[in-house]
Parts: C-alpha cells; sequence; structure tokens
C-alpha cells in the first residue's frame, strides 16, 4: 500500500504509524497489554489499539495471505507500544534478556526495529475455527521453553513454530531466539522510538 493509497483510503497516519486493521481486517488482534493476561496481571494499554508502521504492516499483511493460503491466520498480541509502557516494564523486570532497556536519554542515532518504533510484533497462528495452533509455550513465557532452539517441544510444535519463522522471514522479519512469538522487521535504517499514546488514535 502506497502513500497515495493511505491518502484515497483516508486511513489515519501518526508519526508513520497506521492501525493494522485498516492495512488487513482480517487479522485477529488481542492485545495481551490492553488486558490483565500478561507477565505484569495488569492492563497497561488503556485502549485495545494495534498500532505498526506502515511498512512493517505491509510486511505482516503479506505474511497473513500466504498463512491464508494454508488455512491460518495471524493473530496479533502486540506491535507498536509506546515508550512510556516500555519503561514501566523494564521497572518490573530490570536486567532481563526478554525486556528491552529504554534509552535514558533522547537518542539521535543508534535505533533498531522495536515495539517502540512499531517495527516489531508478537504474534501466534489460529485455524479456520479460531483456535491457536501448539506452538512451544504460551506468550510471556520468560524460560527456556520459550526459546526457538529449545529441545522441549512436541513435533507438533516443532514443525508450527518452524514453519511461522520460514513464512515471516520470506516477507523481511528477523527472529529473537529467546521468544518464538517475537519478529522484528528486518529494514536497515530503524525509525526512532515513539511516545505516542495509543488513545490518540481512537479520536
Amino acid at each position: 500500500m502506497t502513500k497515495k493509497d493511505i491518502a484515497e483510503n483516508n486511513i489515519k497516519q501518526i508519526e508513520g504509524l497506521v492501525l493494522l486493521k485498516d492495512l488487513d481486517n482480517s487479522f485477529i488482534i488481542e492485545l495481551k497489554y490492553a488486558t490483565k493476561d500478561n507477565f505484569l496481571k495488569k492492563v497497561m494499554y488503556p485502549v485495545p489499539v494495534c498500532a505498526i508502521r506502515r511498512e512493517t504492516g505491509e510486511k505482516l499483511v503479506k505474511a497473513n495471505k500466504i498463512f491464508k493460503e494454508r488455512g491460518y491466520t495471524i493473530k496479533v498480541w502486540d506491535a507498536y507500544r509506546p515508550m512510556h509502557v516500555q519503561r514501566e516494564f523494564y521497572e518490573a523486570c530490570p536486567d532481563s534478556p526478554y525486556v528491552a532497556k529504554p534509552p535514558e536519554n533522547p537518542i539521535a542515532s543508534g535505533f533498531r526495529p522495536r515495539h517502540n518504533n512499531g517495527m516489531a510484533v508478537d504474534i501466534t497462528l489460529v485455524d479456520e475455527n479460531g483456535k491457536e495452533l501448539e506452538m512451544p509455550s504460551g506468550f510471556d513465557d520468560f524460560t527456556e521453553k520459550a526459546k526457538v532452539s529449545s529441545n522441549n517441544m512436541t513435533e507438533e510444535a516443532r514443525k508450527n513454530v518452524n514453519y511461522l519463522h520460514e513464512v515471516m522471514s520470506s516477507v523481511g522479519f528477523r527472529t529473537y531466539e529467546n521468544e518464538w512469538w517475537h519478529f522484528v522487521d528486518g529494514v536497515e535504517e530503524p525509525t526512532p522510538y515513539l511516545d505516542i499514546p495509543l488513545e490518540i488514535f481512537t479520536l
């Protein structure tokens, strides 16, 4: 989807972020941090808004089309995450390999694809009945079971996670070894981190 397409379809775009459902409304969106079903056991997002960097979202749309050919659909657990929420995560789990440390001061370079610039997603797959496929672990499982290379998984889970990563890699995403559900956009020049409240997308 080009900038012209976005303009013609009246898609809201804020600092390069768009709503994923505006790019493809067939995704299953179940934002864990808009509920208490997460490692902090509390609601972190005041609204269940799934925003994403437009270019990253377009890659996710490509992946979803591939999965749908096999009867599966992407379920999204997290996408863009405001920086103030990231700080709360880190305060709860400092020096954890599972929670990225937010920069202490505004930075002008050295950005990486992360949730904080809408260039990372946490996902799984569901079948035609909306049932999640068997995977190595649940979401936010901060144990060895969550690792992509873990030997502690069933044959079915290994088959499913391999397929998930194969398709995501084919459209331009990179894997994070410690979390089978986490994918980052493989672009060379990531955009700045943002602290745009999710509520803005509902106005």
